[in-house]
């Protein structure tokens, strides 16, 4: 099953999950109704409608600002984290790698940073995504320059091996250490044996 059709199977409102999508990918930044309608193709009434039941949910934010309403991701939702993860793991390059792992190879885990699942401007010399295993590089070379072109900006990312990453936090890489202390997101594998790795 595709990443983004176990998601659907979930999330009954198609208009819903394609708002959510919408809002979650890119956190720090609001839309306004018409935005909405147009990334995610759907009619007025239906947008304007989950929109209602999200914001009921606490899950989004509005405001009006001249005479357009805007919306965006509320941060304060105790399903912020979970929404986040579960938007990062189905659209965009989440989906893509998951959808892609015959062409990809070996590979056990992919993580994101924080900062790069909020879409927060990022700090020099920081590390975006770890891809542990031993992937086909030119696969996610090209996986990664197509989400460079959609965020509008470089993304430093690091590929190592399982042994390495074990070798790394042995040693106290601070590349690594620093990554790890930042909680950052499991895209693909799982996060409770990856915290068994030592």
């Amino acid at each position: 099953m595709k990443a983004s059709s176990s998601l659907r199977s979930l999330i009954v409102s198609g208009t819903r999950l394609k708002i959510i999508h919408q809002l979650f990918y890119f956190p720090n930044e609001i839309r306004y109704v018409r935005e909405l309608v147009r990334g995610t193709g759907e009619e007025i009434n239906s947008v304007r409608r989950e929109l209602s039941n999200l914001k009921e949910s606490n899950v989004v934010e509005s405001e009006v600002r001249g005479n357009r309403l805007y919306y965006w991701a509320n941060p304060s939702s105790s399903l912020y984290d979970d929404l986040l993860l579960l938007t990062h793991k189905s659209s965009g390059l989440g989906a893509k790698l998951a959808n892609n792992k015959v062409r990809l190879g070996k590979l056990k885990y992919v993580l994101y940073s924080r900062d790069f699942i909020c879409n927060n401007q990022k700090k020099t010399g920081t590390v975006d995504i770890i891809f542990v295993g031993n992937p086909t590089l030119k696969v996610i070379e090209s996986l990664i320059k197509a989400e460079e072109e959609r965020r509008g900006r470089e993304i430093n990312y690091m590929v190592m091996d399982k042994q390495e990453l074990i070798l790394r936090k042995t040693r106290r890489d601070p590349f690594i250490i620093d990554f790890f202390l930042s909680y950052p997101a499991v895209i693909i594998g799982s996060s409770s044996s990856l915290s068994n790795i030592e």
